[in-house]
């Protein structure tokens, strides 16, 4: 790890809000990632879980909840792939009586690999080993000059080859800035199971190619159709992407047709549910709800069968993630307007069911993560509420007696540690501000656990309103929290990185500002060509509202975010006085650069729509650009950055730190820690805890704690 100082040189202030905390950067850092990618296979139910300590993520499943968590690969293996470059579906399992047939990318060669591994039974022992599995290659290692990457695998249509979607790069020697998007090409291909591909490429047959990115691609049931998503440069699958659906011969597909999608509708989901209908959530009403697509003769007929003002479905930000699945019993899809239901929608009556269990989920669980899947009985998904952390859930639907309705039954698949925080996790609160325009920010308000001392701020007390007492109390400072994406959004879940910060005495407040995901596409596009103004004024006005309220201190309000939340928060340091200081994680810091060759294929022309292209537009990003901004930025700060981080390369938040010290001096970046073998996003308990602990001493130093 290596780091500039600010001007303390190093000595740290140990702010604990009085009372030490039992939440410290340490324990936050060692804390588990969320779950991810679940998945049904027969009566197992397996998922992704990020391990800190190695940095890798391991497959686990489970027999039945509540039975023993296994892993189901040695400790060597690490499942992933940087498809897109935020990963996509990592595996695919084959069931069987005897054995399962597994299929997975591993993190450290991107190739695909296979392996069988024995099926579990509901009395298998906590102590029972893992199957000793040997994983062998099914796609070759990459020669010079090119990285590949698979995702989204899924059985072909005779069990004998995996499909997926196949990444292919031609690297650039010697030229960091080429642009990536013409030396990337992405095709959906054939892999035979039985290891050909591993040493002759020749045997990895192309079966589709249509567009510049694809994903969720989707056999019909009888295998004479594949169905995928597309979409092109400069459009995200957000903004524009089409449902395609082709049919195969010699195992090819031949004949592709945009049946739903395009000029301006999202697609960014479709699943069969008989030989010749899809259902897909579309938005052309501006709600991402469920459609159905009946294929007549050569082509199709579409209808929304779910219309709501509700968001049925995600932003697509990686390859084959999914919101809803197709059972015997009807489509299980998540809702949003903020916290998020789970539901059971029957296709025979057209209605939503009020199935017990899953409306009993309201209160327990209000965020259910993207990668919701299932067979015909059953289905999985990973959720969390207010006061639960993200747990992979199993939900069978399978009627107990022949001719009975459904009754869904929920439970666990694995069991939450035990909870060491001695009551300081904050319990958030969902509330709104209100801004220019008739809109409505959504936020999470994190209250403070444990009070701030009031003799170590240099801030006078704010006066609070008669609600709260006779006795006027002096409010906490605030943290603004902003989401990356930005199409992303704020669970409003319960936090041990935040609490954190609100057992020592913050309050804090995630904000879905215009653009975050889950309110519908007026919403979304509110950001549009105003990334750094509407973004930052969202930010400014829910700090104003808690400070009205008595709920914060105006002049101890500081401002954090990661990604397109480290833009948000430089753009406020530089463009607005709100903010006595702030935390950037991996940011975008320039928007004349960050675009092309200075970041990804994914995102290299997204620029264009949340600010502007250029040349046209070079005033607008001008102006908008902290980097270009960079002597308004008067307040102190820390910057955290990946030293691997491709997506925002580290010049973005090094040319940044050095801009603000050519204008105002070194010390304003009170730390500046950069993190070898970290990428976008850390995975290294000791680069989290390092980073918590920067925020920690930089609001101590700022706001005058001991």
């Amino acid at each position: 790890m290596t780091g500039t100082v600010g001007p303390d040189k190093g000595t740290s202030a140990r702010h604990d809000g009085g009372a030490a905390s039992p939440i410290t950067p340490e324990a936050v850092g060692d804390q588990p990632g969320a779950p991810s990618w679940p998945a049904i296979v027969g009566p197992e139910t397996w998922w992704c879980a990020p391990d800190p300590a190695s940095a890798s993520v391991r497959l686990l499943r489970c027999a039945t909840p509540g039975a023993p968590v296994l892993e189901v690969l040695d400790p060597a293996w690490s499942v992933g792939n940087r498809s897109i470059g935020y990963g996509g579906r990592p595996y695919a399992v084959l069931p069987g009586t005897g054995r399962h047939r597994l299929v997975f990318t591993h993190a450290a060669d991107q190739r695909l690999y296979a392996a069988d591994v024995a099926p579990l039974h509901p009395a298998t022992d906590a102590s029972a080993p893992a199957p000793a599995l040997a994983p062998v290659p099914l796609t070759p290692a990459d020669p010079d000059g090119v990285r590949t990457a698979y995702a989204d695998p899924i059985p072909g249509p005779d069990a004998t080859e995996i499909w997926c979607v196949r990444e292919t790069t031609r690297t650039a020697p010697g030229d960091e800035a080429a642009d990536p998007a013409p030396r990337t090409r992405r095709d959906v291909v054939a892999v035979p199971l039985s290891g050909a591909g591993a040493d002759d490429p020749r045997a990895v047959r192309v079966v589709a190619r249509s567009h510049h990115f694809l994903s969720g691609i989707r056999l019909s049931p009888d295998g004479a159709r594949l169905a995928w998503t597309g979409w092109d440069h400069p459009d995200m699958p957000w903004d524009s992407s089409e449902l395609m659906v082709a049919r195969i011969r010699d195992g090819v597909a031949v004949e592709p047709a945009r049946v739903l999608g395009g000029d301006g509708v999202s697609v960014p989901q479709a699943e069969w549910a008989d030989a010749d209908t899809l259902y897909a959530m579309a938005d052309p009403d501006g709600w991402w709800n469920l459609h159905r697509v009946d294929l007549v003769g050569d082509g199709a007929k579409t209808a929304c069968v779910l219309r709501a003002d509700a968001e049925d479905s995600h932003a697509l930000w990686r390859v084959g993630a999914t919101s809803f699945a197709v059972t015997d019993a009807g489509v299980v899809l998540r809702r949003s307007r903020g916290a998020q239901t789970l539901h059971l929608w029957d296709p025979a009556t057209g209605e939503l069911r009020d199935a017990p269990a899953l409306t009993a989920l309201a209160g327990e669980w209000t965020d259910f993560a993207v990668g919701l899947s299932g067979d015909a009985k059953a289905v999985a998904v990973v959720a969390a509420g207010p006061a639960e952390t993200a747990t992979p859930l199993r939900i069978d639907l399978a009627p107990r007696h022949p001719g009975d309705a459904p009754t869904p039954a929920v439970a666990r698949c694995a069991v939450t540690s035990a909870d060491r925080s001695d009551g300081r996790l904050s319990v958030p609160q969902h509330r709104a501000a209100a801004v220019p325009g008739g809109w409505l920010v959504p936020f999470a308000y994190y209250p403070p656990t444990a009070p701030y001392p009031t003799d170590a701020s240099p801030a006078a007390p704010y006066p609070t309103d008669a609600s709260r007492g006779a006795h006027a109390v002096q409010a906490p400072p605030l943290l603004i929290d902003v989401h990356g994406g930005p199409t992303s959004r704020t669970g409003g879940t319960r936090s041990v990185e935040l609490s954190l910060f609100t057992s020592r005495g913050f309050a804090v407040a995630s904000v879905d500002y215009g653009g975050s995901t889950g309110y519908g596409r007026a919403y979304r596009d509110r950001l549009r060509h105003q990334w750094g103004t509407v973004d930052v004024d969202d930010c400014v006005a829910v700090a104003r509202t808690l400070a009205e309220a008595g709920l914060a201190d105006p002049a101890r309000t500081a401002i954090r975010g990661g990604s397109a939340g480290g833009w948000t928060a430089l753009a406020a340091l530089a463009h607005t006085d709100v903010f006595c200081c702030g935390a950037v994680y991996y940011p975008i810091s320039d928007p004349l650069t960050w675009s092309g060759g200075q970041t990804h294929d994914f995102e290299s022309r997204y620029i264009e729509t949340l600010v502007g292209a250029l040349p046209d537009d070079e005033e607008r990003l001008r102006a908008v650009s902290p980097l270009a901004n960079a002597a308004a930025i008067d307040v102190p700060f820390v910057m955290l950055q990946g030293l691997d981080d491709t997506i925002c390369r580290p010049d973005q938040a090094r040319c940044l730190v050095e801009a603000v010290d050519a204008a105002h001096g070194p010390g304003l970046c009170f730390r500046f820690l950069q993190f070898p073998g970290e990428g976008h996003g850390f995975r290294r308990s000791a680069s989290v805890a390092a980073s918590l602990r920067a925020e920690l001493d930089l609001y101590a130093h700022v706001m005058g704690a001991p």
